[in-house]
């Protein structure tokens, strides 16, 4: 190696030491990534898995392409009730959602006191408003942190979730085909009425019965993470593991 090395031209002897000394360093660079990955997606959740922190309330169904009812039009409004089974803030709320065409526009949502014993209706809300857009929507569940909404239950005490499209920028290019579907729920024996407004502020919540399987939703008093988190977790236990099948061949 050192006969071949001093054959080399200056410039070529120092991009062979470069490479050399990039080559060690590697796994250097691999461990660093990898324990900031791990970091940052373990300081975001606790370690304990999704379906453990739905601890609220939980109506996910996995994998779910049925339709539970679609948002569609402008001030549209869906919501599902439900017998809180813990006591606390909330931190998360979950809602299988998918979008049925290029519907664009905002989303708001909103917790509220359940009034009645059956047939219900939506009373005070707890808390306040939360807003996203249809661009943070993902095919299967979206994550929406709630820590700053207010958002308190009382285990036992019946409540709704309700989710609709915001009047001023919801821009449906079918009219009121497609639009975003709310997922059919699992069947939670939490479950209580499904509600429907055709234009929210406008018109009054609609207590549509209570199907046995309702919207899927899912609410945590935990911070649950969101599916890039744990992508940035993955990522650095793989980086973590390569350095160390690498050191174990270097013996």
């Amino acid at each position: 190696m050192k006969r071949a090395e001093s054959s080399f031209t200056p410039m070529a002897r120092g991009a062979f030491s470069a490479g050399l000394a990039a080559k060690s360093l590697m796994p250097r660079v691999l461990s660093a990534i990898g324990l900031v990955a791990i970091v940052a997606g373990s300081a975001a959740f606790p370690s304990h898995a999704i379906a453990d922190a739905i601890d609220a309330y939980d109506n996910l169904l996995l994998n779910s392409q049925t339709v539970g009812d679609r948002i569609n039009t402008a001030g549209r409004g869906r919501a599902q009730g439900f017998a809180a089974t813990t006591s606390g803030s909330l931190a998360t709320a979950v809602f299988g959602l998918v979008p049925q065409n290029a519907t664009t526009g905002d989303l708001k949502f909103a917790l509220y006191n359940l009034a009645g014993s059956g047939p219900y209706s939506i009373g005070s809300q707890v808390g306040s408003t939360g807003l996203f857009s249809t661009s943070d929507v993902t095919s299967g569940f979206t994550y929406r942190d709630v820590t700053s909404l207010g958002w308190e239950l009382v285990s036992g005490n019946n409540y709704a979730v309700a989710l609709w499209s915001d009047a001023t920028n919801w821009n449906n290019p079918d009219g009121s085909g497609g639009g975003l579907a709310w997922m059919q729920g699992a069947n939670s024996a939490d479950n209580k009425s499904a509600f429907n407004n055709w234009v929210v502020g406008v018109d009054p919540w609609e207590d549509w019965g209570a199907p046995t399987t309702g919207f899927s939703l899912g609410l945590s008093t935990q911070a649950v993470p969101e599916p890039s988190t744990c992508a940035m977790a993955l990522a650095g236990l793989a980086c973590g593991g390569y350095t160390m099948f690498r050191r174990r061949r270097a013996r």
